[in-house]
């Protein structure tokens, strides 16, 4: 609205130079060509109001409750979501669905697999969520849901499996790194694999469920014992998974959560869904058609009395 207000008092500067009546009497002599020529360029150099694109992405219209998700999971032939239990919501998203965005026009942060993914999870109640976004740079971002206040998470990881190694050949220092891939190198220590168990589930997918300790360093000096559980499972040549993690005196209270949470996790391998990542839809900002009236009529004022002043020719 403020360029708009620029505009507009750019445009009666114009028309109040030359003077234009209804009765189209001629300008005054004394206008000045310096006059006409600086009137003109106010007019030409004025801003114009901006547009505004929406671009549309992978993760664009979702569906959000328990009924809408697992009919689009048993859409896209695979099983639905289990029981959500009280407090819970359930989350589904796509993530590697185009390239990743560079991060400073050059380098690119390699992805810990190949493939685009659906991956599905409960999260506590008004946790709030984190989605990847495409932009035309790419994909950036990550899948995620969090308590900032308490200081509680749940984050989607990944890490790509050594060659020639299975789930069942990974230990416990191997999946600390996985672990660790959502941590900041900086404010973290002492990470703390407790214990490792790998089943096979109902719905056949093998699952690992870990527990874990590890330390937070904060910047005033003091450190903050925290505490979670995750669960990982294998997505062609890589180990996925989510991690939730808390502060050891909070997770007595969450831990019934926290492991409904890990046991929803699933990924799945998928086609890359269909959306064109590039498609953007113009929107006419708020006052367009008064700003183009006005403009019109400013530039006519404008060419007007460039005419008279000799600046431009009438034929021009």
């Amino acid at each position: 609205m403020a360029r708009l207000l620029v505009l507009v008092g750019a445009a009666a500067a114009v028309c109040s130079a030359v003077r234009i009546s209804t009765t189209r009497t001629p300008p005054p002599a004394a206008l000045s060509r310096r006059a006409a020529i600086s009137a003109a360029a106010a007019l030409t150099l004025s801003p114009v109001l901006d547009a505004h694109a929406d671009v549309k992405g992978a993760n664009q219209g979702m569906p959000k409750s328990e009924r809408e998700i697992s009919t689009f999971l048993t859409g896209q032939g695979l099983p639905p979501l289990p029981s959500v239990p009280s407090g819970l919501q359930p989350l589904v998203q796509y993530i590697g669905a185009e390239k990743p965005a560079n991060i400073d026009g050059m380098k690119v942060k390699d992805r810990a697999f190949s493939n685009t993914l659906l991956v599905r999870f409960f999260y506590p109640s008004g946790w709030l969520v984190e989605t990847p976004t495409i932009t035309e740079n790419g994909e950036a971002g990550k899948i995620a849901a969090n308590n900032y206040q308490k200081g509680d998470s749940a984050d989607f990881v990944a890490l790509r499996v050594p060659e020639g190694k299975q789930l069942e050949d990974l230990g416990k220092e191997w999946f600390k790194g996985l672990l660790s891939t959502q941590m900041t190198n900086d404010v973290y220590e002492d990470v703390k694999v407790r214990k490792l168990k790998q089943t096979v589930e109902p719905d056949g997918t093998t699952l690992v469920r870990i527990d874990y300790t590890y330390t937070l360093l904060t910047r005033a000096g003091f450190t903050i014992p925290r505490k979670g559980v995750a669960s990982a499972m294998l997505v062609g040549d890589s180990v996925v998974g989510l991690v939730l993690a808390t502060t050891e005196q909070r997770f007595k209270e969450l831990e019934t959560n926290f492991r409904a949470c890990a046991d929803s996790f699933r990924a799945y391998s998928v086609k890359k869904p269909a959306f064109n990542s590039s498609e953007s839809t113009w929107h006419e900002p708020e006052g367009y058609e008064l700003w183009a009236s006005v403009h019109s009529a400013a530039l006519g004022a404008a060419s007007h009395a460039l005419i008279v002043t000799g600046v431009i020719s009438a034929s021009a």
